[in-house]
């Protein structure tokens, strides 16, 4: 089977784009929300499980993406020389969204999306504690919104919670280190969905005996009991969609411009506050819905600046991290 843009060659890139985009929003925004519903509304609090099953299928779906169907290219590296850098990548990987699947159990969907714009704090934080990275006076300004905002909403947060606010906060922490890492040790460029096939199933054999430990025995004591079946139908769904979200990643960067997704990114963040909170109705005061806006105003601030920054280079951003990230950003070495 030809690729995918062998196939796509007589399609209106117009189209494609906007279709790529659309249904990229409405993955991201599925994925926060369904991950949210299998902890408050099914009460299943296994986040380590809840991440293996998400690793497992998403290595299944790259494996017909890219070498069944082969409707896109495998990118194929060196095992010898890459998989000590693979697995670095799969601890920080594996490790951001338990953190962040951990913070979705116990706080609302708008505030851990806010707290996690802090990533590009952090990211500033350790280019400049480690690498001695100097930034524009514009780029350090820009952090003030984005401490300001998040401190006020965490302060004003109704259903605030310091063991989700903790978890949210190491998430932000692990994607900006991630986005780092993956910057230094790549040797050659990765799309979302090749990263994903290399990445996912290491993840999964790291992920799978700690949830054997520490959880399938509760999960298998919950089902004995009430023999629910709906949570397997769910967590697969679940799973599903964080590898549709990946691949419509890849298909958004092929599609449209750096400037067109950055956009996105920031629109998908408002989109899923406003959204999480119509649906769940998780009680809101004004300081928080102010701090909410301050903060990811600070966040657009800082993807405008980086973006004009990067005109002269190419860029690819991956959206890998979560299926629930602003900061997905992949800088990846010439």
């Amino acid at each position: 089977m030809k690729s995918i843009f062998t196939n796509l060659n007589n399609i209106n890139t117009t189209h494609l784009a906007g279709a790529s985009l659309s249904l990229w929003f409405v993955l991201n925004i599925s994925t926060l929300i369904l991950n949210k519903y299998i902890y408050s509304s099914l009460y299943f609090y296994y986040p380590i499980t809840l991440t293996a099953i998400h690793m497992l299928l998403c290595w299944v779906g790259s494996v017909f993406v890219l070498k069944v169907y082969k409707l896109i290219p495998l990118i194929q590296i060196s095992w010898s020389s890459q998989f000590f850098n693979i697995l670095i990548l799969s601890i920080l990987f594996c490790s951001n969204i338990v953190f962040g699947n951990v913070s979705l159990r116990w706080v609302p969907v708008s505030f851990m999306q806010t707290v996690k714009s802090s990533v590009p704090l952090f990211t500033v934080i350790l280019q400049t504690l480690f690498f001695s990275k100097r930034f524009s006076r514009d780029t350090y300004l820009s952090m003030i919104p984005i401490v300001g905002g998040v401190c006020l909403a965490s302060v004003s947060e109704v259903n605030f919670n310091q063991a989700g606010f903790i978890a949210a906060l190491a998430s932000s922490v692990l994607s900006a280190i991630f986005a780092i890492v993956s910057g230094l040790i790549l040797t050659q460029q990765m799309n979302a969905v090749n990263l994903l096939y290399y990445m996912s199933p290491i993840s999964f054999c790291l992920l799978f005996p700690i949830a054997a430990f520490t959880e399938f025995e509760s999960i298998q004591s919950e089902w004995a009991l009430y023999g629910e079946s709906r949570p397997v139908v769910i967590l697969a769904l679940s799973g599903v969609i964080a590898f549709l979200l990946n691949t419509f990643t890849f298909l958004v960067i092929k599609f449209t411009s750096p400037l067109t997704y950055t956009v996105s990114g920031n629109l998908k963040v408002v989109l899923s506050i406003t959204i999480s909170i119509l649906i769940f109705k998780n009680e809101t005061n004004f300081l928080n819905i102010v701090g909410c806006a301050i903060a990811v105003i600070g966040v657009i601030w800082y993807s405008q600046i980086r973006y004009e920054a990067s005109k002269p280079k190419v860029i690819e951003v991956s959206n890998l991290l979560d299926s629930n990230e602003i900061d997905k950003e992949k800088l990846l070495p010439k």
